[in-house]
């Protein structure tokens, strides 16, 4: 069977009809020319789903160690637990800031602010934590936003 793995997919073509059909994928369905499909890679189907939407990239966007954050949101000794507030930029138009608060709710948005991170005038400054039981998710998916540079830890002072 000729194979090549292409993004994170096998691409099976013609020699492949047996592994099609393995897939569930009717050979005789796909385009006469070329007849190829994308499988799942046999690593993708091992990862956690945790592992899999936490990537490289978006981690490296956060620059404070989610390590010490328990997973309700808090870090610090039992006897002084507290959340963590971060920040982040966003572009300044209605689209982008309502694609934010459907990511992250109780994220507070600041137009006109520069915070420590320093906007920019046509960016809105945007301040969440991580109170609450899906903070990390919620993180993660404002960091793998495209136009979110960074998230710092926020530090009012």
């Amino acid at each position: 069977m000729a194979a090549l793995v292409v993004a994170g997919g096998l691409v099976v073509s013609r020699c492949g009809q047996e592994r099609l059909k393995e897939a569930g994928i009717d050979p005789g369905g796909l385009p006469a020319r070329g007849r190829e499909a994308v499988l799942p890679a046999k690593s993708e189907e091992r990862l956690p789903s945790k592992k899999r939407a936490e990537s490289a990239a978006a981690l490296a966007k956060i620059k404070f160690s989610l390590d010490e954050i328990r997973p309700d949101g808090l870090r610090g000794p039992d006897d002084g637990l507290v959340t963590v507030s971060y920040e982040f930029c966003a572009p300044n138009d209605e689209a982008t800031l309502a694609e934010v608060r459907r990511i992250a709710p109780g994220v507070a948005i600041h137009v006109g602010s520069k915070g420590r991170i320093g906007c920019g005038d046509d960016q809105a400054l945007c301040i969440g934590s991580t109170h609450g039981p899906d903070w990390r998710e919620e993180l993660m998916g404002l960091a793998e936003l495209g136009y979110v540079v960074e998230i710092r830890e926020c530090f009012f002072e």
